[in-house]
């Protein structure tokens, strides 16, 4: 059976205004709809409503879950309860072998920085200073990073949070512990209250700051995802000392990046690798694999939506 009306909800506002007006102004035959009269389908993407999941009205309508986050930011959507009240799960950005069906994390490929003829041989980072007491963070490694790599610049946002702001963080933080501080990771509060001298302050463009240097750090929140950090550096023209999960499970060339494991040591041992790099090189290998339709057809953020809907479609035959 053909999909034609569908409840379309999210986390974030602005990603499901954008998804609408791509289906609505698209040659796509789905009417959006806000009611479960002749709904074909519920597209939650990041969100757990459960009035609307728990109304047995409701009860007949094929559900599908986007989940974009890990589980350090989206906890909810990981609660094996939550999750049985969805007909089906799709992940964005986790590796192909998990059981669910998998999109890669939708990539705008068309914001290439040109690589300047003068870079700074610095290495950069450029993260929000977020807090999670969940095993399996990496906020807390970024933090270490800054405070033990001394060539390293920092830009972003909640870095000079007032002391107050950060405490009123952390206790929103610890309610969500109440009820099992066994798992409480107390490891993630790492120099979450410490000054940093080599912070640069906040950046509107991203990808504009990450192209005046040579060499970028990329720590994903989580390693058990691929995110939009990772083509922030590449596509700004900056060699990524990475962190996260296995690259070699996203087919992405070994000659773009080194991969880090999730300690100071090696992350150091690879910033001493990537100097050694011809950057010249470098740069058109970068220019061939961005050429390939391949590189297209796997990361395109314009193929994102015609990929779910085929997805969910399937779900629904």
């Amino acid at each position: 059976m053909e999909i034609k009306n569908i409840i379309l909800v999210g986390k974030y506002p602005e990603q499901i205004e954008s998804i609408k007006n791509q289906i609505n102004n698209g040659d796509s035959f789905l009417n959006i709809v806000n009611g479960n009269e002749h709904c074909d389908l519920y597209l939650a993407f990041d969100l757990i409503d459960l009035v609307w999941l728990n109304n047995p009205e409701n009860q007949k309508v094929t559900k599908v879950l986007i989940r974009q986050e890990p589980k350090i930011v989206m906890w909810q959507t990981y609660i094996k309860s939550n999750i049985a009240k969805f007909n089906h799960i799709v992940d964005i950005g986790k590796p192909r072998f998990i059981q669910n069906e998998v999109i890669n994390w939708p990539q705008d490929l068309t914001l290439y920085v040109e690589n300047q003829k003068t870079k700074n041989n610095r290495i950069v980072m450029v993260n929000s200073n977020l807090l999670s007491l969940e095993i399996g963070e990496n906020y807390s490694l970024r933090r270490r990073a800054v405070k033990r790599i001394l060539d390293l610049d920092l830009y972003g946002y909640q870095w000079n949070n007032s002391y107050s702001i950060k405490i009123r963080t952390l206790l929103i933080e610890l309610k969500k512990f109440m009820n099992k501080k066994s798992i409480l990771n107390i490891r993630g509060l790492r120099y979450y209250f410490s000054n940093y001298d080599n912070y640069l302050g906040e950046t509107k463009n991203k990808r504009e700051t990450i192209s005046n240097y040579k060499y970028c750090l990329v720590i994903e929140n989580s390693s058990s995802y691929l995110s939009e950090k990772l083509f922030d550096a590449l596509l700004s023209g900056c060699i990524p000392i990475y962190v996260g999960p296995n690259l070699l499970d996203f087919e992405i060339p070994q000659n773009l990046y080194l991969q880090a494991k999730p300690n100071l040591v090696d992350i150091e041992l690879k910033f001493e690798e990537a100097k050694k790099i011809n950057f010249v090189e470098w740069t058109n290998n970068l220019n061939l694999w961005l050429k390939d339709s391949k590189t297209y057809e796997n990361w395109s953020k314009d193929l994102f939506l015609p990929k779910l809907l085929k997805i969910v479609q399937n779900y629904h035959q």
